[in-house]
């Protein structure tokens, strides 16, 4: 019976794990301890994100022979959509404190608008397309106290996403002769700090809590201008990316299918972002013979 509710745990976080393309925050998970001291999970996370963020930089704009001119900019990314993937690895330090470290990859696509020092004139707007990059993270949960079918802790994690870098086509809306050929990359790192309060009827544990969400990054592009199909010089921009909410809630669900497996699904909002998670871990000793 309990190698069937192994296999149902991980069939349905299977069946739930969303197939189309995407929508850029991390799961969370279970905000409190899983673990005992000493034991270990091996599992598999997903996330599909949507964000509204903000960029400030400066672009370098090289026509051939003339002088290099600089120009401030001003970017909104406007609901930057990921699907995160991870390999999580977790380890139980004491019975109230756990450990994790995840490994995996994501994608990102989004319309991004620019608007050119004195931001008066109307935004040059082109599509993000990054395909499938390097994601990892870790951090840590603990739980801080228990009230029978009560218990309140939190978790903390830092994750860093790099997608891959995507095509830059672009051409001027005042001047459709003049376009821009080349590729551009957003990287971000996110810090997340969340508490929340749990309370469990039976193999099931309901949760929910406030978090904090801290997003820095870069975006960058960088391609070679044209003017009636002739090449006229060269363009780099570079911005620094932060987030437009901080403060949010969270809520979920884990199911403790056995003593082996667990699974659980989340959500997360903010005024300008929207999070779900899920995921399924496994206790690998506990299939060695003799547990």
């Amino acid at each position: 019976m309990k190698t069937d509710l192994d296999i149902l745990c991980v069939v349905l976080c299977l069946i739930a794990w969303p197939g189309s393309a995407a929508r850029s925050a991390a799961p969370l998970g279970p905000p409190i301890a899983t673990l005992e001291e000493g034991q270990w999970t091996v599992g598999l996370e997903y996330g599909y994100a949507e964000t509204d963020l903000r960029a400030h930089g400066t672009c370098l704009t090289m026509p051939e022979g003339e002088d290099a001119v600089y120009s401030a900019e001003r970017i909104d990314i406007g609901g930057l959509t990921t699907r995160m993937v991870f390999g999580n690895l977790a380890y139980g330090v004491v019975d109230t404190w756990d450990l994790f470290l995840r490994v995996g990859t994501t994608d990102a696509q989004d319309h991004v608008n620019v608007r050119t020092a004195p931001f008066s004139g109307s935004a040059r707007r082109f599509h993000y397309d990054g395909g499938y990059g390097l994601a990892c993270g870790l951090g840590t949960r603990a739980t801080f106290c228990h009230w029978g079918p009560w218990q309140f802790g939190g978790t903390m994690q830092v994750t860093w996403l790099d997608p891959g870098e995507s095509d830059l086509v672009w051409s001027d809306p005042e001047a459709p002769a003049s376009t821009a050929v080349g590729s551009m990359d957003i990287d971000l790192w996110q810090a997340q700090i969340a508490l929340a309060a749990t309370y469990q009827i039976d193999t099931f544990r309901f949760w929910a809590g406030p978090f904090l969400q801290f997003v820095q990054g870069d975006f960058d592009r960088r391609g070679e201008t044209f003017t009636d199909g002739l090449s006229t010089g060269h363009v780099t921009c570079s911005s620094d990316i932060a987030e437009t909410s901080q403060v949010g809630i969270h809520f979920g669900m884990i199911w403790e299918a056995s003593n082996r497996t667990s699974c659980w699904v989340e959500g997360q909002y903010t005024s300008d972002s929207w999070v779900f998670g899920l995921g399924a871990a496994i206790r690998p000793e506990q299939f060695l013979p003799g547990r």
